[in-house]
């Protein structure tokens, strides 16, 4: 997914939180509604129907990512301590 992200050219979206633009600027703001809406689909179109609840709340980009990561690693943890 996060190759799908940078292919998109929203990767920088995942790796950072870039906040709602505060300028007037009606372009500007255009464009990050535009980009946030583009990868709030493509996560949200991906992951699993028990995951979804998990990240359906979060509206920004890095938040989202952040919380599908912790979720992950988590779970990638707990396997590897069941298996010792």
């Amino acid at each position: 997914m996060e190759v799908v992200l940078e292919v998109k050219g929203l990767k920088e979206f995942i790796d950072i939180d870039i906040l709602k633009p505060t300028t007037f600027d009606a372009k500007d703001l255009a464009e990050w509604k535009k980009y946030v809406a583009k990868g709030r689909r493509i996560i949200l179109e991906r992951v699993r129907d028990h995951i979804f609840s998990n990240i359906c709340g979060k509206l920004a980009l890095y938040a989202m990512w952040k919380a599908l990561t912790n979720l992950f690693q988590n779970s990638s943890d707990h396997k590897k301590l069941v298996l010792l």
